[in-house]
């Protein structure tokens, strides 16, 4: 630099600003400091990159704190430069040997685990999941294909398959194509009584006495024309047993020895195979996929009203409508008379099946029986929601018409029956509907009914109609601030700057508590934050001030 003529390589090419670093380049600084987000490598005075820990070593360290034994403060490293973000100001480094070509700053010695070594552990260990993810589903279509057969091969874990002594009894002879094999005859024969067995026996021992051939031993649990699918594990008989233990001391076979460890391995295979059908059946997490299934989990919680739900949903989809009200009918006598919430989910679910698919006969009769068994309002409740989902509005208006008149004093109903019309666009019968309930309800629920009749009419009716409710309750009530708070928060939503301002200013200027003045002052202060500016926010301020030094003067006088 300071004899340009004389041309030498330069080791260290000097780094003023951020264009001065490429992608990919190898350059040479100072480690400048340890943080938990990473290493900062000094490239020059005023240039720091960044090296992120993945990239500082092939090893993965738990401990940051490795890190500053290893990279003093000042250490002269070569590093590699990753990414560049000019807009930023952003270097990304890497210390890694393949990118620097230098030895890892941690050495080998440590015994650290390598990052690849944990990420080959975690892909067994998805693996391994992933197989087990796909033997429960093969279990899962199989509980479902048949679970009567699993249940059969489950009990007979313990205990194999009798005989089959339905068939007839059959004589097999050999044909000339059986006769070339070792001249052997071979008869098979299923008895019916226990006669018929001994006279084989007797002919048996007759032909050994002759001096033949040892016939070849064949259980009679083996049938030449049954299906193998049918008896795949057949167990012989007691005097069978006793033939073949005499034949295997007369006459040592290594083979047949070795056919029965094969035999005792298969049939190992196959119980462990049912322990895993049976630990798939056990697993709480399993969806219920038969009826079965289903009564098993309503015999570990009879209480519980969703599992009678799901059990009724399954007849439903199966459209077994019978089947799904006999599940309802038992679980109204199953549970408990304590568990009142459940039994009336139980009800509701009846009466939402006979709505969809029984009569209006079925229905009232089942309404009948859920009013004698619960509390009436809640039945009538619910059943004006359900003909109200289902728009049946006529049989809805009806029954509302008949709470209204068995139940007057119940806030709940006017306010739902005033919902419902409003829903369906009936503003007139709405007020006529209010001007009824605050002659039948007590005073006290007055300012109550008005407030709430007035949501709703913002919500589902007219809001203009809904401000004058909301304005008369105001003037004959100021002191109400709930009522200031709800109407606060509705026009916040729905109505203009200037509206929701003009009613700030009005609360601002009541004679109220200095603690709930307090709350309004906050509240207004937050809404000139996040909706005005600059000049209203400190217009609040000045109105808070005056309010204060009012308050004092008062006091102080």
């Amino acid at each position: 630099r300071l004899n340009p003529r004389n041309i030498s390589k330069v080791e260290d090419v000097e780094i003023t600003c951020i264009k001065d670093v490429k992608k990919g380049q190898l350059v040479r600084g100072y480690v400048k400091s340890v943080t938990p987000s990473g290493v900062f490598f000094g490239l020059s005075a005023s240039l720091l990159g960044r090296i992120l820990f993945q990239n500082v070593s092939p090893y993965f360290v738990q401990k940051h704190s490795l890190y500053e034994k290893y990279l003093p403060e000042g250490k002269l490293l070569t590093a590699k430069v990753l990414d560049v973000n000019k807009k930023e100001n952003h270097i990304e480094l890497s210390l890694l040997p393949e990118d620097t070509g230098m030895p890892s700053v941690l050495p080998e010695s440590l015994g650290l685990p390598r990052y690849g070594a944990e990420e080959e552990k975690r892909e067994e260990d998805n693996k391994k999941k992933k197989e087990e993810l796909r033997m429960k589903r093969k279990q899962r279509r199989v509980n479902s294909e048949n679970e009567q057969v699993w249940m059969y091969c489950l009990f007979s874990l313990c205990a194999h398959f009798p005989l089959l002594q339905e068939t007839k009894t059959k004589k097999r002879k050999v044909t000339p194509a059986d006769e070339s094999d070792s001249g052997i005859e071979v008869y098979y024969r299923e008895e019916e009584d226990g006669d018929q067995e001994e006279e084989a026996a007797e002919k048996k021992s007759k032909i050994r006495k002759r001096g033949e051939v040892l016939r070849l031993q064949v259980s009679t649990g083996f049938t030449w024309d049954e299906d193998m699918n049918v008896v795949e594990m057949p167990v012989p008989s007691q005097k069978e047993d006793s033939s073949e233990s005499e034949e295997e001391e007369e006459n040592p076979q290594p083979k047949k020895k070795q056919t029965k460890k094969e035999k005792e391995l298969e049939k190992q295979k196959k119980e462990k195979e049912l322990c895993k059908l049976e630990a798939a059946l056990m697993d709480p997490s399993r969806q219920p996929q038969s009826a079965d299934d289903f009564d098993r989990l309503v015999l570990s919680s009879p209480n519980s009203s969703i599992l009678w739900l799901q059990y009724m949903a399954f007849h439903l989809q199966a459209t077994e409508i019978e089947k799904a009200r006999a599940v309802a009918e038992r679980a109204l006598k199953t549970i408990c008379f304590r568990e009142e919430q459940e039994k009336l989910n139980v009800w509701v679910a009846l009466l939402n099946l006979e709505n969809m698919y029984g009569t209006e006969e079925t229905l009232m009769k089942i309404f009948e029986r859920a009013v004698q068994y619960n509390e009436p309002l809640k039945v009538f409740q619910h059943l004006c929601d359900i003909y109200a989902n289902s728009e049946k509005y006529k049989q809805a208006e009806e029954l509302y018409h008949t709470m209204l008149r068995r139940f007057r004093q119940e806030k709940s109903v006017w306010l739902k029956y005033a919902s419902f019309l409003l829903k369906q666009g009936q503003t007139e019968a709405t007020h006529r509907l209010l001007e009824r309930a605050l002659k039948a309800l007590p005073t006290k629920e007055h300012v109550d009914v008005i407030s709430r009749f007035a949501q709703l009419e913002f919500r589902f009716g007219d809001p203009e109609h809904a401000k004058a409710l909301f304005e008369s309750t105001l003037n004959s009530y100021p002191k109400r601030t709930d009522i200031w708070s709800i109407y606060m928060d509705i026009m916040i939503k729905q109505g203009s700057q200037k509206e929701v301002r003009d009613i700030f200013e009005r609360v601002i200027h009541l004679n109220l508590a200095p603690k709930k003045m307090k709350f309004f002052f906050k509240r207004y202060l937050d809404y000139e934050k996040k909706y005005g500016t600059a000049e209203t926010v400190m217009a609040v301020k000045t109105a808070a001030l005056e309010y204060v030094e009012a308050k004092s003067s008062l006091t102080d006088s």
